[in-house]
């Protein structure tokens, strides 16, 4: 904050830190054009799955993906007009973790955000798995016979672990569920911002809530339970806590 000219009023290191998602990536296909109606919305079924040894439940997300709707990922970019679809694949449960910068004083500058994924031994160990089941149900019924070519990932981005890896570090995106960076916690935990009431640690009368307070990143959308955040601290609030 210094470097950018900010006068700090308290000294704590967990604000910014703890950045959690949900990375997710993508196999890409092209398609039969007279399928899929190409203004229904981009998702809308999922599969949640554990991978075999896993010692969690629903560590992945599967889902279909509409390519040709408005709704389609970002980083999507096709040129030409025939009909694409995707089968992606997101991790519930990642450990890596990253952080979240100032780039400015200015609030209205994008900051610098680093997910720092998949970094973690386990992640890329994970989202392999999601890769391959993501192939295996392409290469089934029904949904084989829709697809004319798969144009990501190659052949070649498939022979080995390491070339997987180095695939999913080029591809990997995020799932706009952005938690942890002002994590609820004990006073005695260095790292933690808020305490149980979302109370800022040694600051009287502030307060945050949203979802960075959650110390991990839930298992599944982060719009319900941040809803539930704000409506029990209103109610805290109403009662004086």
């Amino acid at each position: 904050m210094e470097e950018f000219g900010i006068t700090q009023i308290l000294d704590l290191p967990g604000v910014g830190e703890n950045l959690r998602d949900h990375p997710a990536a993508f196999v890409l296909y092209r398609g039969d054009s007279e399928q899929p109606d190409i203004d229904a919305p981009n998702i809308q079924i999922g599969l949640r799955i554990s991978p075999q040894g896993s010692t969690t439940e629903a560590d992945l997300q599967i889902s279909p993906i509409l390519m040709s709707s408005e709704h389609a990922p970002s980083s999507v970019v096709i040129e030409s007009d025939d009909f694409h679809f995707g089968i992606s694949f997101a991790l519930q449960n990642a450990l890596g973790k990253g952080r979240l910068r100032l780039n400015s004083a200015d609030p209205a500058q994008q900051p610098n955000i680093n997910y720092n994924y998949p970094s973690e031994p386990f992640d890329r160990q994970q989202m392999r798995h999601g890769l391959r089941m993501a192939l295996e149900i392409a290469d089934e019924s029904p949904f084989k016979e829709y697809i004319i070519e798969r144009i990501n990932p190659t052949e070649s981005d498939l022979v080995s672990d390491t070339a997987i890896d180095d695939w999913l570090l080029r591809n990997v995106y995020t799932q706009h569920h952005s938690s942890g960076t002002c994590k609820m916690g004990d006073s005695s935990d260095p790292m933690a911002v808020v305490d149980q009431y979302s109370h800022v640690h040694g600051i009287k009368n502030l307060r945050i809530v949203d979802a960075s307070i959650m110390p991990d990143v839930i298992r599944a959308n982060t719009n319900a339970t941040t809803i539930m955040i704000a409506e029990r601290v209103a109610d805290w609030i109403k009662q004086g806590i």
